[in-house]
């Protein structure tokens, strides 16, 4: 039995490029909002960017992600490790999602292992992407979120209510999908919204955003609608880093 609680940690997982953090600001504050939920002791963002600093100023990478991680005893830890390329359009399997109580809902905590237990069971079938699934819905991904275009041309993500964690990402994308054309809105990625989508992508700090062509072997439309913004988005979000 693992002994790990959701309570005793929570963190976050930027990518950086030399100085720069792909949305800090962002990254800080969602730290200090899932140490809050968490009933963690209160964290300053500047603390906590001054630790990025001095990580920065100590690692030997170029590129690569920074998992910065507030303890229920006060402690921050920040471990960096390289982020290796992942190739779209990628295979998924589904497993099912992991359930806590509503307040550990929609933020990184302490009890982690069953999104790394997920992850190591898409690899180990030749898979690329573990999709968590809650009621029929893909409600979450292993280190990623879903997205999914819908055939009226709205584009869908999981929300934290049906057990997503709050993305980052996200954030940075929905402008490029707005100017686009293409909403997005939170709902249940349901099997009927799946059968009749246009595409289905998925979006993170670590892998970008790549296409999936299918799901425990059933194929899934691949097009460009989705990621093309959203490549523009985060190039952008990149940019406006570099200034931060």
């Amino acid at each position: 039995m693992s002994d790990e609680r959701p309570g005793d940690s929570v963190f976050t997982t930027a990518a950086f490029r030399n100085t720069t953090v792909l949305a800090r600001s962002a990254h800080e504050e969602r730290l200090i909002r899932f140490a809050e939920a968490a009933r963690c002791p209160p964290l300053e963002a500047e603390f906590v960017r001054d630790e990025i600093n001095r990580s920065l100023e100590e690692t030997t990478l170029d590129v690569g992600l920074m998992r910065i991680e507030w303890s229920a005893d006060g402690k921050l830890s920040i471990h960096i490790r390289t982020n290796p390329e992942i190739r779209g359009p990628v295979s998924a399997i589904s497993v099912p999602a992991p359930r806590w109580p509503r307040r550990f809902r929609g933020i990184k905590h302490g009890a982690w292992s069953a999104y790394v237990t997920a992850r190591d069971t898409a690899e180990r079938t030749g898979s690329d992407i573990a999709l968590l699934i809650h009621d029929y819905s893909i409600v979450d991904g292993d280190r990623c979120t879903p997205i999914l275009l819908d055939e009226d041309g709205v584009a869908y993500a999981p929300g934290e209510e049906q057990g997503a964690v709050e993305s980052v990402t996200l954030t940075l994308i929905e402008h490029e999908l707005e100017s686009a054309g293409i909403p997005l809105r939170t709902a249940w990625l349901t099997e009927e919204l799946v059968r009749r989508c246009r595409e289905l992508v998925v979006v993170g700090t670590g892998i970008g955003v790549l296409a999936i062509e299918e799901i425990d072997g059933h194929e899934i439309p691949v097009g460009n609608c989705l990621l093309a913004p959203i490549e523009r988005g985060l190039k952008e979000a990149w940019a406006m880093s570099e200034v931060e």
